[in-house]
């Protein structure tokens, strides 16, 4: 293997791999490093185990410090371990967000390079689109990356379909075009029943990957030019254009941070000499969700996961799940709640109707990873998944210790903010109008509370909703933020203060967008390449 690469990569996860291939496939020589293995096996492959990845060797299993938020608990995060990264271990959500994200992240950083009108351009690059009569201005159809979307019929569909429409949500057939706003089709990327991992979809053949191998810290000269890598176990490799940071929105950080790049207070702490002084691991934010469980009142017709009549061949094929709501927060609640966060007037947030929240049916009892709260995966129940997808909320990832091997700290501050508690409610609210319609009232019995804890209705007070999420609330494993375009990078994701070296991933999103993040990063991985190559011509 050689020691001298044109790229060097660090972190195999989605944006590596489309890196890689790009880069690669243009002729450059590129080394992908990769703390996992290479893995493909039926477990991580399966739609239906996805779920069960958590707490595997295929993850990093991360805790957060106590959250003041959820009721002083500690909840656990994750992120890919494997070559992929997290596209390798996710559920398969394809979602876009609001286009007003986008605005909104260009409007932050002053490039308009991050609009949603140019990012277009790198979404359609990415898909192949799963209905061929879309429209090819909002879609592609010829991507690496498949979607699907009511691709399966379940037995609730209409009755949960009449009663997001008679719980006044607006259907939506196109959430993907760009305004998610209302409900529609629930958008995946599995495909003929398997995952599409980012380093099956994307052509790796002309890269050079090294996986199992930990990444110890980035190497810089005396001008502070990034020159390439060192391993934990002491190899070396150099890079002659750009060391590429992917690793990820908590382990980018960490890597940086150990290599001179952060607080310099918080690095003299771990005595690692600071090369550039700059606010990395600030700016973490991360979406929350919360879960309603619902009783059904005939399980022995096979509504749904884990009853012996829930047995089609298709419903392996993907999530339970075919209809998902995007839902703004009431405009008179979020002023209200603004005020109390002292949010500038003219913050982009407050100035139209944005995605503040993301409401699902599941037909089966869908928990989030950091609640203690379940019911048993045995036909007796379906679930309403409550997501908050714009946290205004921000905490850090900071150094546990200089060891890289080590877990860095992760407090996301969850719900630190009025704003923040009152979208979650508006989506719970939401979630339980739908439960008291009469469609949905036909079938099912009641909503399944925690121990000890009554049922809630839409009437209750915000006390309720705050002590529910107390209980219930977890992570969604959609970390960003953390080498914030803007402050840690300029808006062309190379880091300020030295030279040579970049972050591409998550961690650069100044702000959140209304979406799950595999989808924007892939077009977000397409338009870093095409930048990256657009500059050597």
């Amino acid at each position: 293997m050689s020691q001298t690469y044109e790229y060097v990569i660090c972190g195999g996860g989605t944006v590596g791999c489309v890196l890689a291939s790009r880069l690669s496939q243009a002729g450059h020589s590129v080394l992908v490093v990769e703390a996992g293995p290479e893995d493909y096996n039926d477990k991580i492959m399966s739609p239906v185990a996805a779920p069960h990845l958590h707490g595997t060797e295929w993850e990093y299993n991360f805790m957060t410090t106590k959250q003041p938020g959820l009721g002083n608990r500690c909840v656990p995060n994750y992120e890919g371990k494997l070559l992929s990264g997290s596209s390798g271990i996710n559920y398969g959500l394809w979602t876009r967000g609001h286009s007003v994200d986008y605005d909104a992240w260009a409007k932050a950083v002053g490039d308009e390079r991050w609009n949603y009108a140019n990012m277009l351009k790198f979404f359609k690059m990415t898909q192949t689109h799963h209905d061929p009569t879309g429209s090819p201005d909002k879609y592609g159809f010829s991507g690496p990356i498949a979607t699907t979307a009511a691709a399966r019929i379940y037995p609730l569909r209409e009755p949960i379909r009449q009663a997001m429409s008679a719980a006044g949500l607006h259907y939506n057939p196109d959430t993907n075009g760009g305004s998610p706003l209302g409900f529609g089709p629930f958008t995946e990327n599995w495909k003929n029943a398997l995952r599409q991992p980012a380093s099956k979809a994307y052509d790796l053949s002309k890269a050079t990957v090294r996986t199992n191998s930990v990444v110890a810290r980035v190497d810089f000269d005396d001008s502070k030019t990034a020159t390439g890598i060192t391993l934990t176990d002491g190899t070396q490799y150099t890079a002659t254009r750009d060391v590429l940071v992917t690793c990820g929105a908590l382990k980018t950080p960490q890597l940086l941070m150990l290599s001179g790049i952060g607080p310099q207070q918080h690095l003299a702490q771990h005595k690692i000499p600071t090369i550039a002084d700059l606010p990395v691991g600030e700016n973490y934010h991360d979406k929350i969700s919360a879960t309603f469980f619902w009783k059904l009142r005939n399980p022995e017709n096979g509504y749904a996961l884990g009853s012996p009549l829930f047995n089609k061949p298709e419903f392996r094929h993907g999530n339970p799940i075919e209809w998902v709501a995007t839902v703004p927060t009431p405009h008179a609640e979020l002023i209200k709640a603004a005020q109390k966060d002292q949010i500038d007037p003219a913050d982009p947030y407050l100035q139209e109707p944005r995605g503040n929240v993301e409401v699902m049916v599941a037909y089966a009892p869908i928990a989030g990873g950091g609640s203690e709260f379940r019911v048993p995966m045995d036909g007796n129940h379906i679930s309403s998944p409550v997501v908050l997808l714009l946290p205004t909320s921000r905490g850090r990832v900071t150094l546990a210790s200089a060891d890289p091997t080590v877990d860095p700290v992760l407090d996301p501050r969850y719900l630190d903010t009025e704003t923040d508690r009152a979208a979650i409610r508006a989506g719970m609210r939401m979630a339980l109008r739908v439960m008291e319609t009469e469609a949905a009232q036909e079938v099912i019995d009641g909503e399944t509370p925690p121990p000890g804890h009554e049922p809630i209705t839409s009437a209750c007070s915000d006390a309720d909703l705050d002590r529910r999420v107390q209980i219930v609330g977890s992570s969604f494993f959609q970390n960003a933020g953390t080498a914030a375009m803007g402050t840690v990078v300029d808006t062309q994701c190379r880091v300020k203060g030295v030279h040579n070296l970049r972050v591409c991933d998550a961690s650069v999103l100044p702000v959140p967008l209304a979406g799950h993040y595999q989808a924007p990063m892939y077009a977000f991985g397409e338009a870093v390449a095409e930048m990256l190559l657009a500059q050597e011509e």
